[in-house]
């Protein structure tokens, strides 16, 4: 794996290899690999292309569709480069294919969690995104919808703690924030503000 490897860690690994056809690599080792079958069993309230359904030759491939009808996510299939960006509704939603994938995985894990803090609609104290990227390590940055809503960007941290914070200007549109510790939970919720 050269590219999607975070993500299929998420997911158990790569499955069999498939034949596909002729997309920027990172699209094609998710593809060949079962990305798609494996993002399907994860991310159940969207409709994800499976490699079955792809069209060699289509300008936009459509990846995944949000399951309320709000949009699709969706890469220029015949954009250069090995990893290309990845658009919601016709803008910029990621900066790589492969950070995609990973940050739309590790989202929908993380709601799923039992032990979490999660807000919605508050105010983000600043200098809070720095602070998070001091106790924690940065993962992929996205853009332009969070969920089922808009905002500005998407930040996701993980280590001691697993934080997510969908940002609108100076608004956390919602924050996640899971650990096992209740006090490691409180001081991170605290920190971007939700408690």
């Amino acid at each position: 794996m050269l590219w999607n490897a975070a993500a299929f860690d998420l997911v158990g690994g790569p499955g069999d290899e498939i034949a596909v056809g002729s997309f920027p690599a990172a699209v094609r080792e998710w593809f060949r690999y079962g990305g798609d079958e494996r993002m399907a069993a994860v991310c159940r309230d969207n409709l994800i292309t499976r490699a079955r359904d792809l069209r060699v030759g289509e300008k936009s491939l459509v990846l995944e569709s949000d399951g309320q009808g709000c949009g699709d996510w969706t890469v220029d299939a015949g954009a250069g480069g090995d990893d290309p960006p990845v658009s919601f509704g016709g803008a910029r939603y990621a900066d790589h294919f492969s950070e995609y994938v990973f940050a739309r995985l590790w989202e929908t894990l993380l709601w799923r969690e039992r032990d979490t803090v999660t807000e919605f609609d508050h105010g983000l104290p600043e200098g809070a995104i720095a602070g998070l990227g001091g106790w924690l390590r940065p993962l992929p940055t996205t853009y332009g919808w969070a969920l089922n809503q808009g905002c500005d960007v998407t930040y996701r941290f993980e280590g001691d703690a697993r934080v997510a914070v969908a940002v609108s200007g100076g608004v956390a549109v919602w924050s996640v924030v899971a650990a096992e510790s209740p006090e490691v939970r409180e001081h991170f919720a605290r920190m971007v503000g939700a408690l």
